[in-house]
């Protein structure tokens, strides 16, 4: 009996399993479905039968019923759901999941209209994302790029908005996936920087995409977008080429968009009757409170222009009406949270990345302190062995170092021999004065600018005279061409003059190198005198 049970319990788990992974094999089924056709995945989750599953199936469940109405475009009422599931993940879920769940309630909060929160959730989902590349969704990726983007831009920081399109576009290149939207997102927020030929290079090449494609359908409201920011920019030539493309008279299928897009063409056409029509029926019919209040404020500026006082006054009461419901000062300080909420996630995020770091030096240190006193040992034994090789080095050095003690000597004894010579050299100097000889007294200079002469007054004076002998002319062109010079100056010049190279001209005069480098360069004419 005891063994009838335990085979029985053995076959209730093993169906348990079974019927588990067969509910998680179809619920992925429906959500790659739900990817191409996310209303016919939501008509397919009943076929789920869902009683009596544990925790996990059933938060896989609700998940994945959150993702559909997500991109069904069905707004969410509250955030209850997907509070209970990210304290749920947050545990036990995977880092592809955690992905999931935070940037789902990203699009919660997004939908709800609670921009900081929405931020802080798709920051999250984009932390995961990058941390875990191998193992997480690049297309959930691409698209929380594209979500930044939209709510950096609609709170003004548009600074931050390109940033995000741009990476947005990075990774549609990374995943060949369409690249018309971000490189619209990325016009756009140039625009709203003023960096008109940017904005402009990015609205050419999406609209080189989709002339490329030739599915027109597929971008039809991008091709309104286009047309909306060609038109504002007064770009008629490209505004007239986009509303050719449009197929739809978005008058008679409602398209707000494409509405204002028509509307501001035709302004910048001139056909403001035309303009008043579209622009009336944004206001009519939009739910956008930005549409709205832009479309009031042309509907008053075209009337206002065309001396309409009666039809001027109206919109321009529903023009200041949009102004209390935008309300700017409330949106520029929603602006001011959100980069406050930026930088909050990016301080909590350098604090987290430096608490990691410090845990994994700890296991670092732990794992090098053995290998550290093994080394030690290591290089203590090799200490040793190598201790006598070096005693014996230090006996070859010693015998070295005696023998360059007497090289040195050697040298020094030269030196004393080479200072010898320049006294005797300097003696037939003193003697060649004697002798008048001016022949004479420059070799005996030449001879001793070869070690370090020292000329004494008397020397130079006897120098002068015998070049003045050899050369008549050359005192007369030396006060010519320096002017002004100091007595070292013409020293060199002299002795420049009897053909003294720049090292030997250093000896006679003490000067720097640089010096007598420099003056013999500038007194080159000397030599050819």
């Amino acid at each position: 009996m005891k063994h009838y049970f335990l085979i029985l319990l053995l076959l209730l788990t093993s169906c348990y399993n079974d019927s588990s992974y067969t509910k998680l094999k179809k619920m992925e089924q429906i959500k790659t479905l739900g990817n191409e056709n996310p209303r016919k995945a939501l008509d397919m989750l009943p076929t789920l039968k869902m009683s009596g599953e544990r925790e996990y199936i059933w938060n896989k469940y609700d998940l994945l019923v959150i993702r559909l109405y997500d991109k069904a475009n069905e707004k969410p009422t509250t955030d209850v759901v997907i509070k209970r599931l990210m304290e749920y993940f947050a545990k036990k879920g995977t880092p592809a999941e955690k992905q999931e769940v935070y940037y789902y309630a990203g699009s919660i909060y997004r939908d709800l209209q609670d921009t900081p929160r929405a931020l802080g959730y798709f920051f999250k989902s984009l932390d995961y994302a990058l941390a875990y590349k191998k193992e997480c969704d690049p297309i959930m990726l691409r698209n929380t790029y594209s979500n930044l983007n939209w709510l950096l831009f609609r709170v003004q920081d548009y600074p931050s908005a390109v940033k995000f399109s741009i990476k947005e576009l990075e990774m549609c290149k990374q995943t060949r996936t369409d690249v018309v939207l971000p490189f619209v997102h990325l016009g756009a927020s140039y625009r709203a920087m003023d960096s008109i030929p940017q904005a402009m290079a990015m609205f050419d090449s999406a609209y080189a995409h989709i002339i490329q494609s030739g599915d027109l359908h597929r971008y039809k409201e991008s091709i309104a977008c286009l047309l909306y920011n060609y038109s504002d920019m007064e770009k008629t030539e490209k505004a007239k080429e986009c509303i050719a493309l449009i197929e739809n008279n978005p008058l008679a299928e409602f398209d707000e968009v494409a509405c204002m897009a028509f509307a501001l063409y035709y302004e910048a056409l001139g056909k403001n009757d035309s303009s008043l029509i579209y622009y009336k029926r944004v206001l009519d019919d939009a739910t956008d409170f930005v549409n709205t209040y832009d479309a009031a404020g042309s509907l008053f500026r075209l009337y206002n222009k065309a001396g309409d006082e009666t039809n001027a006054l109206k919109y321009a009461k529903v023009y200041i009406h949009m102004c209390d419901s935008l309300n700017f000062g409330k949106r520029q300080e929603l602006a001011a949270t959100v980069n406050n909420q930026y930088k909050y996630h990016l301080d909590q995020k350098k604090e987290q990345e430096l608490k990691d770091e410090k845990e994994r030096y700890k296991t670092i240190l732990l794992l090098l302190a053995p290998c550290s006193l093994l080394l030690l040992c290591i290089g203590y034994i090799l200490y040793v062995r190598r201790r006598n090789r070096h005693l014996q080095e230090v006996v070859a050095l010693s015998a070295e170092l005696d023998r360059l003690s007497e090289e040195e000597n050697r040298l020094r004894e030269m030196v004393r021999e080479k200072l010898e010579q320049n006294k005797t050299l300097m003696g037939l100097l003193h003697q060649s004065e004697l002798d008048g000889k001016a022949e004479d007294v420059i070799h005996a200079i030449r001879q001793s600018s070869i070690g370090k002469g020292e000329m004494t007054a008397a020397d130079w004076k006897r120098l002068y005279q015998a070049v003045g002998e050899l050369h008549p002319t050359f005192k007369d062109r030396l006060l010519q061409e320096l002017g002004d010079f100091t007595e070292q100056q013409m020293q060199v010049c002299y002795l420049m003059r009897i053909g003294l190279s720049k090292a030997q001209i250093q000896n006679m005069t003490n000067l720097s190198r640089s010096t007598v480098w420099r003056w013999v360069k500038k007194y080159d004419w000397v030599l050819s005198d």
